[in-house]
């Protein structure tokens, strides 16, 4: 962790344990079980205590209707909304702060994670199947394989949903189980609990995929944005809490829609471009920012810069939605074209 990084994560924690005591969001607020209280620090993708120097593992989660309430995503660091086939999304979630012991519903792997992940290092990467042709790129990937397919003991089929959509990880055992996994390194983002001047004030923002949508509204009382799927607010089955996020980054990208991938059903597997750079909306405090972004290569974090000045995250999780520049995005109040238009 930079100097910087500990300053200003120093300054900020005292708000997030008395927010905490005081029943704010479950993104804040959720407590490291008996495993993690040993880590020392804060994790450089939230900010959050917890995390620096520890673990990073990625689990891809379902994100259609009948897989919701999803199991433990309020306890990520770092949320990924990705295209998958058929205008559908789908959700990677990445740990650092806390390892739950039970996250979910896992789900296959696609083409487009490979790329997300490599900025992280070597993560434990947990999923439930892929195709059989994607195998051997993930065998290549520099990831530590946390399948189902391989480590069938640490994941439990759910009564109260029906398969494939009742799958859940104990992501806590399933890390301790494995070697070679990346710790948490610094990605060079700035988290701090006094906004930026300078934003857009922001009531509440959607995108739209073919098929599938996420929005949220700002709640000023919590001060987190609560996540709406699909149109519908959203919650976690672990918390019976409301999904709440503190920074929400529209990146817009260039996607392949044919990655030579493909499902069951013939419908062609996008591949996100998330090397390179391109235009964002940032948002936190009920505000929204026109920024850039920037990834030079595939093991470099991703910078978001607002201005001349990097983007200063709240502390807690960050959820970046991948929208290519052609699909719909609209905030409210709109007071300017949409940047990724």
């Amino acid at each position: 962790m930079t100097k910087t990084l500990k300053i200003i994560a120093l300054a900020s924690v005292a708000t997030f344990l008395l927010s905490a005591c005081g029943g704010s969001p479950a993104s804040d607020a959720a407590a490291p079980d008996a495993s993690e209280t040993a880590k020392v620090g804060f994790s450089p993708l939230s900010g959050l205590p917890g995390g620096s120097g520890g673990p990073i593992a990625v689990v891809k989660i379902d994100n259609v209707s009948p897989a919701r309430p999803q199991w433990g995503i309020s306890a990520a660091d770092l949320i990924f909304v990705e295209e998958v086939e058929a205008g559908l999304t789908r959700i990677a979630a990445v740990y650092n702060s806390t390892l739950p012991n039970k996250v979910g519903p896992v789900r296959s792997a696609r083409i487009s994670d490979l790329e997300i992940m490599e900025q992280f290092g070597t993560p434990a990467f947990a999923f439930s199947g892929a195709q059989s042709k994607f195998l051997p790129l993930i065998d290549q990937a520099n990831v530590i394989n946390a399948s189902h397919g391989l480590n069938g003991k640490f994941y439990t089929r759910e009564t109260d949903k029906n398969i494939p959509h009742n799958l859940t990880v104990d992501l806590a055992s399933v890390v301790a189980s494995l070697t070679g996994v990346s710790g948490a390194k610094d990605m060079g983002w700035t988290f701090s609990a006094a906004a930026p001047a300078g934003g857009s004030d922001t009531k509440s923002f959607s995108a739209k995929w073919p098929a599938s949508r996420v929005g949220a509204e700002w709640d000023g009382s919590n001060k987190a944005w609560v996540i709406a799927l699909d149109g519908e607010p959203a919650s976690d089955a672990v918390t019976n809490q409301p999904l709440f996020a503190k920074n929400i980054i529209v990146q817009y990208v260039n996607q392949l829609e044919d990655s030579g991938f493909q499902d069951k059903n013939g419908n062609k597997t996008p591949l996100i471009q998330t090397v390179g750079s391109g235009t964002a909306v940032v948002m936190r405090d009920g505000q929204r920012y026109e920024a850039t972004w920037s990834r030079p290569m595939a093991a470099n974090p991703t910078t978001y810069t607002v201005g001349a000045a990097n983007y200063v995250f709240a502390p807690g999780q960050t959820w970046v939605l991948f929208v290519p520049k052609t699909y719909p995005v609209v905030f409210d109040p709109e007071t300017s074209p949409t940047p990724g238009s």
